[in-house]
């Protein structure tokens, strides 16, 4: 029984690295501002790919916000 018990425990915790290994992008997308005018959003997003901090990034429209994902 309790070999059973132990191969189950190696088994789940082999399949839950193997999953969590290959879930999430190496950089996935966060968000990280709110802005009232889609051109404020927009020059933060730029500013951040000229200063480095993040690669790319999109302005998404939300009721009368942008959100910005980076």
């Amino acid at each position: 029984m309790r070999k059973a018990a132990t191969l189950l425990a190696s088994t789940a915790l082999a399949t839950g690295l193997a999953l969590s290994a290959g879930a999430a992008p190496a950089q996935a997308e966060t968000l990280r501002n709110v802005y009232y005018y889609d051109w404020d959003c927009h020059r933060v997003g730029n500013l951040g790919i000229d200063s480095g901090w993040w690669t790319s990034y999109r302005c998404v429209p939300q009721g009368q916000y942008w959100f910005l994902y980076a």
